[in-house]
């Protein structure tokens, strides 16, 4: 009867850890890209979230968890949302964007991996 209850007590035990861990998922990241140049990349901003991370590549897949030809912390949201933005790249149509985020929530770190964006279309309306 120990040991069926021991066997119990350690699957919730695993259970309850495995859920924890795996509780918080990266918001998929939302990719603008602005004519004649410039974009930027997004998530929205909740309660817990203190810092988001881009890398990102163009038209290279990454090898790894490389910092990549962008690489950066994000420290504060503004507007609602954690947001990169490069003001000064071109980035032309079938252009490929490949990317990972990074976020730090309730003190913990996340990655969203596997990111890629092909520029189809162009967002002019910046906000």
């Amino acid at each position: 009867m120990v040991r069926l209850w021991l066997s119990v007590t350690l699957l919730s035990v695993v259970l309850a850890c495995a859920g924890h861990a795996h509780g918080y998922e990266v918001p998929e990241a939302r990719v603008r890209v602005f004519y004649p140049k410039g974009f930027e990349v997004s998530i929205p901003d909740a309660e817990g979230i203190s810092l988001f991370a881009f890398h990102g590549k163009l038209n290279e897949e990454f090898d790894g968890l490389e910092a990549g030809r962008w690489s950066r912390d994000i420290p504060k949201a503004k507007r609602g949302r954690w947001t990169f933005r490069d003001r000064e790249t071109v980035l032309n149509l079938g252009d490929t964007l490949y990317f990972w985020t990074y976020v730090v929530y309730n003190g913990l770190g996340y990655r969203q991996d596997d990111g890629a964006f092909v520029v189809s279309v162009y967002d002019n309306q910046r906000n």
